[in-house]
């Protein structure tokens, strides 16, 4: 019985000494902004998401990253980009505001994976609305430097739009101010909300009102009340010469995926 304890024991350490990752992400060829292994980007496109990556950094300190890569070797593209984003330390150490976008030609799948300090810029329901108004069109025809060069452009607008210190400077000297910002889709009035609610609620009233109000007066407090209930619940539910490296980031917040 020792022995068996003793062996197990072992096996537990050696297995913990083993590495968990053995992913081989590829060194920098430039700089942090653009890893272009499957060779999709044209020279234009790299350099201009280079110099919008690099004055967004120097006005921000925030970093976006892109990797167009061959095969994800049967990883999931979620966990390599959550682990090249810590791999490449993107976005600074103290923020944490670094955004990977990783593309995989051959698997046909793009990632968008985020810093927790851009959680509140990029939630995941944006990010994926992004990839859908952006990214996918393109991509699903092959487009791969117009996909990820509008894909670049609406995540730069997006975290410009939360510094204030310098960003006009960089969409000057990028032309990327000449690029228009992701529009979320449209949304409701709030007043055409409420009308339409008023309105929902008269029907109901002058259908079932004075049938319910006069049989069932208690059966109607304990709707309200349980009605109260679900909707207090929901609202607390809802409640240089050397190439440019990396920050110092060191996790994801947030990402989203889609297949093209």
């Amino acid at each position: 019985m020792k022995k068996k304890i003793i062996l197990l024991s072992a096996l537990g350490i050696f297995l913990m000494a083993v590495p968990v990752n053995a992913i081989d992400f590829p060194e920098l060829t430039n700089d942090i902004y653009v890893q272009d292994i499957s060779d999709v980007l044209s020279d234009e496109a790299e350099e201009e998401l280079r110099l919008l990556g690099k004055n967004l950094e120097d006005a921000t300190t925030a970093q976006i990253a892109v990797m167009a890569i061959p095969s994800l070797e049967g990883e999931a593209i979620e966990s390599y980009a959550l682990e090249a984003l810590r791999h490449y330390e993107i976005g600074s150490e103290e923020e944490n505001n670094g955004v990977l976008m990783v593309v995989s030609t051959g698997d046909r799948e793009i990632y968008i994976a985020t810093g927790y300090g851009l959680e509140g810029v990029l939630p995941d329901a944006k990010v994926g609305r992004i990839l859908d108004d952006y990214a996918v069109p393109y991509l699903k025809k092959d487009q791969f430097d117009q996909g990820i060069r509008n894909t670049y452009t609406a995540l730069y607008h997006e975290v410009t739009a939360e510094y204030s210190q310098n960003v006009e400077a960089a969409a000057t000297q990028t032309g990327a101010s000449q690029v228009p910002a992701y529009e979320p889709r449209e949304k409701w009035p709030l007043h055409r909300v409420i009308i339409a609610i008023v309105i929902g609620i008269w029907i109901v009233v002058a259908l079932f009102g004075d049938g319910a109000g006069r049989g069932n007066g208690k059966k109607s407090r304990s709707g309200r009340l349980r009605g109260q209930s679900r909707s207090g619940s929901a609202r607390k539910s809802s409640g240089g010469s050397r190439p440019r490296r990396g920050g110092g980031g060191s996790g994801g917040g947030g990402g989203a995926k889609r297949k093209f």
